[in-house]
């Protein structure tokens, strides 16, 4: 069986420099055949990765008087069980968009023929994203500044009678 001898990187680093400046190298110098056996390892240089750009999830949900309860997809929210959602017996997912959330405006298309156009502001010194949102249906826009933290969401009704409401949810991730 072969034996193979690892160079430790200086010694290869050197040995390259020696061969390929002839003009630095007066004389050529010996590579050592194995590493010596004091010689610690390098430490594990931690490879850094960027940090993902903050993006915003918009919901569209249905909520009316039918007998059908929360919809599966969104029974991680707890906050549809609580009022003023809770006076609905069935919320249902219209629609869902993955936005990019930063200083350039991200447009979301509504069901009722509207838009939601969802900009960041900043973050607060707690991490706290801070979000300008500009709804238009038609000729009429209103606007609605939130501040979240990653993972928590945000709701506002847009319409609503006693027996049908249409609610916006807004969550930032990253």
């Amino acid at each position: 069986m072969k034996r193979l001898h690892l160079l430790p990187r200086s010694a290869l680093c050197l040995g390259l420099l020696v061969s390929t400046a002839p003009a630095l190298a007066h004389k050529p110098q010996p590579v050592p055949s194995r590493a010596p056996a004091a010689q610690a390892p390098a430490p594990a240089r931690r490879a850094q990765q960027p940090a993902a750009s903050p993006r915003i999830e918009v919901l569209v949900l249905e909520a009316t008087m039918g007998g059908g309860g929360i919809a599966r997809e969104l029974a991680h929210l707890p906050q549809l069980r609580q009022p003023p959602f809770a006076a609905y017996s069935q919320i249902g997912l219209v629609s869902r968009a993955v936005l990019a959330l930063g200083t350039t405006a991200a447009t979301a298309a509504l069901p009722n023929g509207g838009s939601a156009v969802v900009v960041s502001t900043g973050r607060t010194p707690e991490g706290r994203h801070t979000v300008d949102v500009r709804f238009t249906q038609g000729s009429q826009i209103s606007t609605i500044q939130f501040v979240a933290s990653p993972g928590e969401p945000f709701f506002t009704v847009r319409s609503s009678r006693p027996d049908r409401a249409l609610i916006v949810g807004f969550i930032v991730r990253g």
